[in-house]
């Protein structure tokens, strides 16, 4: 496996598909850098559940953390961040 902004994307299942909507919305802010209060006010959710979706995320995933969690959503496309252009 590679790692890094060269990466290919996975093109396999990688997962995604096992998790329901609110897990990839919290996902998405999780990889965006938002604390668990911070994705609660976002989605209107309490602390508690953000945390909860946070461990199922992780479980289903087979990620240790949520840095882990990071590189998996640059990885497999779930968020896109635009790279600088070199000058």
């Amino acid at each position: 496996m590679t790692w890094g902004l060269s990466a290919p994307r996975r093109q396999v299942d990688n997962g995604l598909s096992t998790l329901t909507e609110r897990q990839r919305a919290v996902l998405r802010y999780v990889a965006r850098g938002l604390a668990d209060h911070e994705i609660a006010l976002v989605l209107s959710l309490s602390q508690e559940n953000v945390a909860t979706e946070v461990a199922a995320i992780l479980r289903t995933l087979n990620l240790r953390d949520r840095v882990h969690a990071v590189v998996f959503a640059h990885e497999t496309g779930v968020i896109k961040t635009p790279l600088p252009v070199p000058r």
